[in-house]
């Protein structure tokens, strides 16, 4: 009996299965196959070109020879527009893609905040032409990875992470696979900050906490801490509690006069002295700020690392000034017993 029993059911299996195959199938039909399937993300990213860093002549950071590079363009979905065009590095399988550069084609989508191009490249030249060999690049992590393809040149991080996205309205409903695509093109992976999290809280801190936190990730090698304007603001979304750091925009006039007395007297009307500004290509600047109804006597060490409010870069022990290239300013991490040089020796200070 127990054998028959197996037989029987042996042979209802098969139609059960397809039974609950063909209701399957009939409730995609009815629902509609489109909208079981994830909506795509309202851009793409294009490849259109590739090949060794000398093939592109539109690409200023002085990359090594041999290294492999890759052109996209940002594409809308709709239409195909290019919203923008960016150069990545490739150093093998294991590492996630470097960004090199980044620029916005669109005034109406600005998706991230654009590279820096000539003042990175001048920056980069420099740390090529004056680090040690071995040398460890300390900061955001953008940064630090885009110095650490130079030839001696080391960064804490191998890997991508977030970075601040400026969605249009229309977007907002489609995060989730704005954030799939990200996460899939730059290879970010898991949810941590890792060596990058003790960066980020090193630079949260007053400095006489933060830098001792900077040598100690540094160990016995040499070091830098290169810092970014828009790190100020990148540093208050990733720690929403330190500090409120906002942006405004401003269209050059041509007359650069007329440009300082439009930027003054907005800053007088909203009674801020707590700001610093940067160039955004040639027909605009942004400016970065903190309101001073907040606590300014407490900003962290990023805050006081660059040119904002009673700026005295020299008064903390550990680090020395020894560069500025537009919106980068770098700092050498230095021991106790270290000099720190004046303000003119430290700036034009080069071997």
């Amino acid at each position: 009996m127990l054998r028959g029993t197996r037989t029987r059911l042996g042979r209802t299996l098969p139609y059960l299965y397809g039974a609950l195959i063909i209701i399957g199938l009939l409730l995609i039909d009815w629902a509609g196959y489109d909208s079981l399937l994830p909506d795509p993300a309202p851009y793409r990213y294009e490849l259109v070109a590739e090949g060794k860093g000398s093939s592109f002549s539109d690409l200023t950071f002085p990359v090594p020879s041999g290294t492999h590079i890759k052109k996209f363009e940002t594409r809308l979905d709709e239409g195909g527009g290019v919203i923008a065009e960016l150069f990545l590095a490739y150093m093998g399988s294991e590492v996630a893609p470097i960004l090199l550069d980044w620029q916005n084609l669109s005034g109406e989508q600005s998706l991230v905040i654009p590279t820096r191009t000539d003042d990175l490249a001048d920056l980069a030249r420099a740390v090529e032409e004056h680090a040690q060999e071995g040398a460890v690049i300390l900061g955001w992590w953008d940064t630090a990875r885009q110095l650490s393809i130079l030839d001696g040149v080391h960064s804490l991080y191998d890997q991508n992470f977030n970075r601040p996205l400026f969605l249009p309205v229309a977007w907002r409903g489609d995060e989730d696979a704005i954030e799939s695509l990200e996460r899939i093109f730059w290879r970010i992976i898991g949810e941590g900050e890792g060596d990058f999290g003790l960066v980020v809280d090193a630079l949260s801190s007053p400095p006489q906490v933060g830098i001792p936190v900077l040598h100690e990730l540094a160990g016995e090698r040499s070091a830098f801490l290169v810092v970014q304007v828009s790190d100020l603001y990148k540093l208050s979304l990733l720690r929403p509690g330190l500090m409120t750091v906002k942006y405004q925009d401003f269209h050059n006039s041509g007359d650069i006069h007329e440009s300082i007395l439009t930027v003054k007297k907005w800053l007088e009307e909203r009674q801020l002295s707590h700001y610093i500004v940067e160039k955004m290509g040639l027909t605009s600047k942004r400016m970065y700020y903190i309101n001073d109804s907040e606590s300014v006597v407490d900003l962290p060490l990023l805050a006081r690392l660059l040119p904002m409010g009673e700026f005295d870069p020299f008064s903390m022990e550990g680090l020395k000034l020894v560069a500025n290239y537009g919106s980068y300013w770098v700092y050498e991490l230095i021991s106790k017993g270290g000099k720190v040089k004046s303000e003119e020796e430290a700036l034009t200070e080069r071997d």
